[in-house]
């Protein structure tokens, strides 16, 4: 299968990217679906945040206030929405190519704390597979990072993690980031728990019940 990579950045109409920006969150999504209705195109997409819990919370926020987000709903890091825009015959153009049935998303769509979305799509087509590319240049300052006949190994989804609850998740992140999983390892769990302000006990449960669930959760469909 043709895989391309590319990334892209719509300064002036999307809704996701300078929220991101704005409070240095990272979102990893999908478009599901589209369709028209009373003269709008609509459009449902599924995505899950990242960044601190504040700056979390003011993006859903912000993002609730825009006009175009007909719906939001939100469960921990998880959102589904819906936005409305206008119908117009660029509108048209631009979701026949980027919702094109012929396409499938290796990864979710990925916006960083820069704004830039990154879009790893495969097809069988080549042809075809540079229309994505081509509309992701002309029209949204595309850059195009690779484009390789490959074989697929995997297809990432939204599920990418295990339901950990807010300690779990910051304490497993900490030891990650301090170098508790290198070889050797950097600090060790009386350190990792006084860096973070909890005590050795409270710790050491959380950042186990932590490990059980990614390691149940990566066995789950093996």
């Amino acid at each position: 299968m043709w895989v391309a990579k590319f990334k892209l950045k719509d300064d002036k109409e999307d809704i996701h990217s300078p929220l991101c920006e704005k409070y240095q969150v990272e979102m990893f999504g999908f478009p599901l679906t589209n369709y028209e209705k009373s003269g709008k195109i609509n459009l449902l997409i599924s995505t899950t945040i990242s960044g601190s819990e504040e700056n979390k919370d003011k993006f859903y926020n912000d993002l609730k206030k825009d006009k175009r987000v007909k719906f939001a709903e939100r469960y921990k890091d998880f959102i589904l929405m819906q936005t409305i825009h206008p119908l117009s015959r660029e509108a048209r153009r631009e979701i026949k190519i980027f919702y094109n049935k012929e396409y499938i998303l290796i990864k979710p769509v990925h916006i960083d704390k820069e704004g830039w979305e990154h879009w790893e799509v495969g097809c069988l087509d080549r042809v075809e597979l540079n229309k994505i590319i081509n509309a992701a240049i002309k029209y949204y300052n595309g850059k195009l990072i690779s484009v390789k006949d490959e074989k697929i190994k995997n297809i990432t989804n939204l599920e990418f993690s295990p339901n950990l609850s807010e300690k779990q998740f910051e304490t497993i992140k900490l030891a990650l980031n301090e170098g508790y999983y290198n070889y050797p390892r950097k600090l060790t769990i009386p350190e990792l728990a006084k860096k973070m302000g909890k005590s050795y006990s409270s710790f050491q449960e959380n950042l186990r019940r932590a490990e059980n669930k990614i390691v149940e959760f990566f066995f789950e469909y093996r």
